[in-house]
C-alpha cells in the first residue's frame, strides 16, 4: 500500500508538471507591421473611399483585380504588381517587379515604382492599420472636381 501511495503521489507530482508546462506561451511571436506586409500573399483590393465617402464605384474594373505582394526579407524587401485578368491596358506586361520599405515609426511604406502609383496621388503613402487579413493605407490625391482629397485604400488577403 506505501509503494502505491508514493507511486500515486509521484504521478501527481509529474502531472502538475507536465500542465504546468503547457501554456500559451509557446505561441508564435507576434510579427511586425513589415512582416505583416510583407507576408508573400497577394493582396486584393477591398474598398476605397475619399474624404470618408465610398469610392470603389469610380475606380475602372481593371484596377479592381490587380493583386500586389510584398516580399519581406531582412536583406531588403521586393515585391511584384499583377494586372490581373481585366488589364487597363494590353500593352503593358502582366506583371512587374517593385523594392519596397516601410518605416515602422513613421508608419511610410514607399515604393520604388509607378506600377501602383494613384494618378493625382502626392505625399507619403502611410499604413493606417495591418493585419494578417487587411491593409489600410491612406495619401493625398488630387481629384477633378473634388480638390485634395485623403483616399484610403482598403488591401486584403
Amino acid at each position: 500500500m506505501k509503494n502505491f501511495t508514493q507511486l500515486s503521489v509521484m504521478l501527481a507530482v509529474f502531472s502538475l508538471i507536465l500542465l504546468g508546462s503547457c501554456s500559451d506561451d509557446d505561441k508564435d511571436p507576434s510579427k511586425s507591421d513589415q512582416e505583416l506586409i510583407g507576408s508573400g500573399i497577394a493582396w486584393k483590393f477591398g474598398s476605397a473611399s475619399a474624404g470618408g465617402f465610398p469610392v470603389t464605384s469610380a475606380i475602372p474594373e481593371c484596377f479592381l483585380d490587380n493583386t500586389i505582394t510584398f516580399n519581406y526579407n531582412q536583406n531588403g524587401n521586393t515585391g511584384v504588381v499583377d494586372a490581373g485578368a481585366i488589364k487597363c491596358d494590353e500593352s503593358e506586361p502582366q506583371s512587374g517587379n517593385f523594392v519596397w520599405t516601410y518605416n515602422e515609426s513613421t508608419k511610410v511604406l514607399s515604393v520604388d515604382t509607378d506600377l501602383i502609383d494613384i494618378p493625382g496621388a502626392t505625399g507619403d503613402i502611410k499604413v493606417v492599420s495591418v493585419s494578417a487579413d487587411n491593409l489600410v493605407l491612406t495619401q493625398s490625391v488630387a481629384l477633378s472636381g473634388f480638390g485634395t482629397q485623403e483616399v484610403t485604400l482598403t488591401l486584403k488577403h
